[in-house]
């Protein structure tokens, strides 16, 4: 357990480098905090040394901010909020279960589509949805003519400009 100086034997650098405001990034340390990360692993995934972690973890702004956000976690698991997130979201529950309905639904135009406008439709809809998109790169082909066959195409051509010119 490395050793908690109390903020009287700290030095000015140490206590001039705490923050001084909350951001998004000191948020993210705190709810890494909370689900158990320690101060090593916390840098490593913000990509911030194990000191400045180990600085910003021992301010008290950040202190009084993690007591606040791991109290407001305990309510709302004493008061059973967990059970509704553990359910999950009703709307996308809802969601999910019309997407189903909505596959059996392009499943059977493919299969008794009146037209084949329709059918294909269906069809390029669910392979578009399961990753088959269309493939769209064009290819470059190089082709070598011979002279014996350049020959052929200006024989064809001039016959074609003649033609349409009679």
């Amino acid at each position: 357990m490395p050793l908690v100086k109390p903020r009287e034997l700290k030095s000015e650098l140490s206590l001039s480098l705490e923050p001084d405001k909350m951001t998004s990034r000191i948020q993210l340390i705190i709810a890494l905090d909370i689900a158990g990360y320690n101060g090593n692993q916390i840098a490593e995934d913000i990509g911030l040394t194990p000191s400045r972690i180990s600085i910003i973890r021992n301010s008290p702004m950040y202190k009084q901010e993690r007591d606040r956000k791991w109290e407001e976690l305990q309510k709302q698991v004493i008061s059973k909020k967990t059970d509704k997130i553990v359910a999950g979201d009703p709307v996308d529950i809802r969601l999910k279960e019309m997407a189903l309905a909505a596959v059996d639904v392009y499943g059977e135009l493919i299969k008794d589509g009146k037209s084949e406008m329709a059918r294909k439709t269906a069809a390029d809809a669910i392979l578009d949805r399961s990753g088959y998109k269309p493939h769209t790169e064009k290819t470059v082909l190089s082709v070598e003519v011979t002279e014996k066959m350049a020959d052929r195409f200006e024989k064809v051509l001039k016959r074609t400009t003649i033609t349409r010119e009679s």
